[in-house]
């Protein structure tokens, strides 16, 4: 059986994968601050703010202890958020720090965490970050965002460079969930053209999303490249 664990998995494309996983017959572990997406006896689902990069850390520990050993396990970091979006000159501490916790330091922390609990297992280990386009380009005022994602990215290349793991930074493409809503919400030079990819039916359902995602988790070539877009 392939243990699969999943943070930021209480919504949109988070839950959709944990829904799939477990039709796929896997084991999870998943967590988020939300309350589970469905129950099963496959899922082990801790309520958790990822912000909290020690926390995040233990989680991942703690899962990995549990239960037979797997023929298979793999860390899925998808928690993460766009907000603050802003003018870099109206960036404020408390929420820029905030961000950096959630997008960059927490999924670090949890893969050390992940390396440090199956380092003896002897079973395939495959670690998925969920990066975005914006970590490959500057966009006006997701400066956070795009800094964020590009050090996830770049996290990625060192922890391949290790060699101890396959690992890959993967851009989902643009999906029809809470974080759309914000960029749509708030004001910046990005809202209408998001408006627009979401009045044109452009963004792809989490469970679509969800199923490329996946499909690029078990393909026999994982890590041939370690940053990569599901849209080629």
């Amino acid at each position: 059986m392939h243990l699969v664990l999943v943070t930021g998995a209480s919504r949109g494309l988070g839950a959709a994968m944990v829904r799939q996983l477990l039709e796929a017959g896997h084991r999870v572990a998943a967590c988020a601050r939300g309350a589970a997406p469905l129950l099963s006896d496959r899922l082990r689902w801790t309520a958790l703010d990822l912000a909290d990069g020690g926390a995040a850390r233990d989680w991942v520990t703690r899962e990995v202890a549990e239960g037979p050993r797997p023929d298979a396990v793999s860390l899925i970091l998808n928690a993460g958020a766009v907000e603050p979006v802003a003018a870099v000159e109206a960036l404020e501490a408390a929420a820029l720090e905030a961000h950096m916790r959630l997008n960059l330091v927490s999924p670090m922390l949890t893969a050390a965490g992940f390396l440090q609990a199956t380092a003896d297992w002897g079973v395939p280990r495959r670690v998925l970050a969920i990066s975005s386009g914006a970590a490959r380009r500057g966009i006006a005022h997701w400066s956070a965002y795009c800094a964020s994602k590009a050090g996830l990215d770049n996290f990625v290349r060192a922890l391949n460079a290790e060699g101890r793991v396959r690992a890959v930074s993967l851009a989902p493409g643009l999906i029809d969930t809470a974080m759309q809503a914000v960029i749509r919400a708030v004001p910046s030079p990005q809202r209408e053209r998001f408006q627009a990819f979401h009045d044109d039916g452009a963004l792809a359902s989490p469970d679509d999303a969800a199923r490329a995602v996946l499909a690029y988790l078990a393909r026999e070539d994982f890590g041939a490249s370690e940053i990569d877009d599901v849209r080629g």
